[in-house]
Formats: structure tokens, sequence, C-alpha cells
């Protein structure tokens, strides 16, 4: 009984504490944030309700992080009840001769050797996978004698057995990394499918002035040691200048071919003969904007090369408050009769009350009445900050489709929204036209903390 007892005076203060709202916290040193969110939704299937915690961070403020004894560098996790552990994460000595500086992790050094995948907008978003997975731990080593001479050994955990004998001594990769302005110079080797892949990279930029171009020259050899070895080799320049204001010239020349058979090369070394001039010519007369861009290209890459010159935008632009129209055609290929010009229209108002967007979209401007199609939506902000409504509009040549939606908000952290159409998607991800209407009701909690 007394134990019965005490259990239930500790659930009881537990209960008070949250019934009257009563803030806790785990002290300074703890930080956490995240969403909660409840949802209750009631459509054609019935009614369901579900509850999330997400995007939670918490972190205990302990110091230090990390430290660096004996030129090694250490990472400190502090475990609750468990004590503090060491991970080591990188070594670094000198020496009269040479300096190392040894990781537990990769070094990136190239693209063509120690791969990264590249997301659209330039950001890293990993390793590439095979690089990721057969390589571990890097040695970076640099010589006082020479002046920015850098050596990397990148530690091959799965120790490639090479088909000749003399490549199993060493299965690793080698680098050499060494700067002649305005170049940088990168030479390297290890072995891939049983044998030596070997090559070298000169990368950098000339100042010609009013023009800076971009050059990168790589040449190698894969399966080096085999008895039918594959060549590499590639060149490319590219650059951009503006000679007159609202005027872009981006010439690039690019003429590669095998570097898709390097292993660990990054996602944005690709294969291409090319030469390209991008042009772009942007002028304002207020309030209209004009914008012209084209990019004459000759492809060397089929048997039969060819020429093009793409209209990649002629467009313009008229924004007065509150409207704004815009106008833009596009065509594959100028000097081929055969292509036809695109058409695209929008045009958009909005204030305070209300906004509204009318566009469409043709194929081939000469068959007006053979549209893409027309998409038209709206909003009312019917009481500012509380109430708002809305809906779609899209036809196609072979169906239509629409919807309708509402949004209360209770209060700032409970709102109830409506939904009901045959309409369904968005701009990002594509509509979706279906043959039957859908609906549902919800009532939504969220809170961040």
């Amino acid at each position: 009984m007394k134990k019965l007892f005490t259990v239930l005076v500790a659930l009881l203060m537990v209960v008070s504490i949250f019934a009257a709202e009563k803030p806790f916290t785990l002290g300074p040193n703890v930080k956490y944030t995240g969403t909660v969110t409840f949802t209750l939704t009631a459509d054609k299937d019935g009614v369901s309700f579900n509850g999330a915690l997400s995007d939670v961070s918490a972190s205990l403020s302990l110091s230090p992080t990390s430290d660096t004894q004996a030129g090694a560098t250490f990472g400190i996790t502090y475990t609750p009840f468990s004590g503090v552990t060491l991970t080591l994460s990188s070594i670094t000595f000198s020496t009269p001769y040479f300096g190392a500086y040894y990781t537990t992790g990769k070094q990136f050094v190239n693209d063509y050797f120690t791969g990264r995948v590249y997301n659209s907008d330039g950001s890293i978003s990993d390793w590439d996978s095979e690089f990721k997975s057969e390589f571990a731990d890097a040695l970076k080593l640099t010589f006082p004698a020479v002046a920015g001479l850098e050596v990397y050994i990148e530690d091959n955990t799965t120790e490639i057995t090479g088909t000749l004998d003399y490549a199993n001594w060493f299965s690793d990769m080698l680098l050499v990394k060494y700067p002649v302005a305005p170049f940088t110079l990168v030479g390297g080797m290890y072995v891939a499918g049983g044998y030596y892949t070997v090559g070298a990279n000169v990368f950098g930029t000339v100042d010609l002035g009013i023009f800076k171009p971009s050059v990168d020259v790589f040449a190698g050899m894969v399966d080096a040691s085999s008895a039918n070895p594959k060549t590499v080799y590639g060149v490319t320049v590219s650059g951009s200048l503006s000679p007159v204001a609202g005027l872009t010239l981006a010439p690039t020349l690019k003429y590669t071919d095998g570097i898709a058979n390097l292993v660990y090369k990054s996602n944005n070394k690709t294969d291409g003969k090319f030469a390209q001039l991008g042009v772009t010519y942007t002028t304002t007369f207020a309030p209209v904007t004009v914008t012209a861009k084209v990019t004459p290209k000759y492809d060397m890459q089929p048997a039969t090369p060819t020429f093009k010159v793409p209209l990649n935008e002629l467009s313009a632009k008229v924004a007065v408050t509150p409207v704004t129209l815009f106008v833009k055609t596009t065509e594959t290929d100028l000097i081929d009769s055969t292509m036809k010009f695109t058409l695209y229209t929008q045009a958009d108002y909005a204030d305070a009350m209300l906004s509204a967007t009318a566009k469409a979209e043709w194929a081939d401007v000469t068959e007006l009445a053979t549209y893409t199609y027309i998409h038209v939506n709206g909003s009312v902000n019917v009481v500012p900050g509380v109430f708002t409504v809305g809906g779609n509009f899209r036809m196609t040549p072979s169906n239509n489709g629409f919807n309708a939606s509402f949004k209360y908000v209770l209060t700032p952290n409970v709102n109830v929204t409506g939904f009901y159409g045959t309409l369904t998607g968005n701009d990002s991800a594509g509509w979706t036209i279906n043959s039957d209407p859908t609906w549902n009701l919800k009532l939504t909690y969220s809170a961040s903390f």
C-alpha cells in the first residue's frame, strides 16, 4: 500500500504540473527544438487522426567538444551516466623535412579522383558512392623545401588485389597536387578492376582582362596496366563576359572522351564534344522588361555533327502594381523550319485582399486553339489573417479540373481547412485531374518549441 501511495503521489504531481501548464526546464546547458502536430481529418474514407513530433534537435552544451593534444585532434562525446568518449579525428605533426596531416575520414583533392555528388545548385550532397564505400582514412604530406607541393594517400579499405603481382603492393590512391599560377596540377593513380588507372588534371582561370575563362584539362588511362588500356582525355574552356550593359556572352568549348570510365569521379565530370555560345540580353523600359537568350551549339558527338540555335527565351514582362503581365516564347532550333515556337503567358493580380493568376501554355504558337493547358487560381482574404478562401481551375485538351478550399485560423496554433474538387497537386509536383471529386476537412494543431 505504501508503494501504491508513493506511485499515486508521484503521478498526481506530474499531472498537476501539466494541468497547470507549468513550464519545465532541463537546465541552461540543454537546448532542444522541434515541432509537434496533431491532425484530425474527415474525408470520403471516414475520420482519421494522427500526431507527430518532427524536426527535433537536442543538444547538451558541455565543453569542450574537441581538443588537440600532442598534435592529435579528438572529438569529445559526453554520454549521460556513462562518461566521456574520445574519438580521434586527425593527427598533425611536422619535421624539418615534411609535415603530415592524417584524418580518420576522406580528404577531397580533385573531382576526377576523389569524387563527390553535387546538387543542381552546386552544393555537395555526398561522396561518390564507390569512393565512399571503398576508401576511408587519408594522409596529406607537405614539404617545406617545395612550397605548395601536397602528396595525398587515400586508404583503400577493401585492399583491392591487382591482376598483376606488382599491382598488389600498392592498392591505395596516390595523388600529387602542385600550384603553378594561374593553374593547379593534380596527378594520381589507383587500382580499379584489378588494374592501375593513372591520370593528370590541370585547371585554373586565365585573366584576359574583360574575359576570364576557366580552363580544365585532363589526360589519363584506365586499366593502364592491362593489355587493353582505355584512353581518357578532356578539355573544357568556359566563361562569361558583359561587353555592354544588359548583354552577357557565355562561350563554352568542351571536348572530352572516356571520362565516364573513371570509377571515382564526381558527377559534374561528364563526356561531351561541343562548342556553344550563350547570348543573353536584358533591358528595361519601365514598366517593361525584355529578355532574349539564344545558345548556338555545334555538337561534334554524333556521327554527323549538328549545329543548332535554340531560342531559350524571348520574353516581355510588364509590372504595374498590382498587375504583372508576362509572355514568353521558346524554340528548339531557329534554323530548323520544322520546329515550332512555344508560347507561355501569365497574368497576376495581388493586393491585400485578393490575389489571382491566369496562365496558359501552347506547344505551337500558330495553333492557339490547341493549348497544352489553361490554369486559373485565386484567393481572397475574407478576414485578413483569419479566414481565407481559394480555388483553382485547369483546362487541358482532354479534360478539366477544379478545386475550392478554405482556411480558418482558430488560434495561432490551431486552424481548420477544407478542400473539395477534382484537381489535386501543385505547380512544383504537377497537377492531376481526377475523374471523381475528393474532399476533406482538417483540424490541425501545430506548435514549435
